[in-house]
């Protein structure tokens, strides 16, 4: 939630900041007024029976909390759409006569700007991330991992580690690792962790693969480029690249 007050920043009492001073978030409506933005206002009744007007709390969609170099915790505000153009749209659904599609494009460039400067007002940089801009391929090999990546293993975790090793050879050979996974199945039993535990090297990037192509564990993994953090590394920065 963006304060319509002044208030504390959103790192303060963060247990890894000890002993810093991040810088508070102006209010909203302070905000609106020197951009020009109408800011939302409800009405409510008092207990005594008089009617008043409050600002309304506006939502942002995920504050991400990360960890610096430094140790030093940041944070990074993400705005989210499914399409791109539609940081840029309002009530897009609807017939619009062209003052209205210009009305609602200043009104959605305003709310933006609202939002970027409430939380850089506190040192915290906003970013746009779009799901047409995440390629198809790596979301279905995130929602693969997504599954399985805090499943629970039940074998020796010595045995694990032997076959994470056997895997991580497999892959650099060239090897369907899904082979590893069925030797292993055969002699200890549970298959199905075995294979689990290669799905989760790779979310763990014991493994780096190449996302934009589809993970197949009887397939050799595409081992060349593709790697995320390289790619979307950018939308997780304190400062803009």
């Amino acid at each position: 939630m963006l304060s319509p007050y002044g208030a504390g920043s959103p790192l303060r009492g963060h247990p890894l900041g000890k002993g810093t001073f991040p810088a508070p978030v102006r209010g909203t409506v302070d905000i609106a007024k020197e951009i020009g933005f109408k800011h939302h206002m409800f009405v409510f009744e008092s207990p005594d029976g008089k009617r008043q007007t409050m600002p309304f709390p506006y939502q942002g969609d995920l504050l991400l909390y990360m960890k610096g170099h430094d140790g030093i915790p940041y944070a990074v505000n993400w705005t989210v759409k499914d399409r791109e153009q539609a940081f840029w749209e309002r009530r897009s659904s609807k017939p619009k006569t062209p003052v209205q599609r210009k009305k609602d494009l200043d009104h959605a460039e305003l709310r933006a700007e609202l939002e970027r400067a409430y939380y850089a007002s506190a040192g915290i940089r906003t970013v746009q991330v779009s799901l047409d801009k995440v390629e198809s391929a790596v979301i279905a090999n995130l929602n693969m991992l997504f599954v399985v990546h805090g499943v629970p293993l039940t074998h020796d975790q010595s045995l694990l580690e032997d076959f994470s090793a056997e895997v991580s050879e497999a892959v650099q050979a060239g090897t369907p690792v899904a082979y590893v996974a069925i030797q292993y199945g055969e002699r200890w039993g549970g298959r199905d962790q075995f294979i689990a535990r290669i799905y989760q090297d790779i979310w763990n990037r014991k493994l780096i693969l190449n996302f934009f192509s589809p993970i197949l564990i009887d397939h050799p993994f595409d081992t060349e480029g593709g790697d995320l953090f390289s790619v979307y590394g950018s939308l997780f920065e304190e400062s803009a690249p």
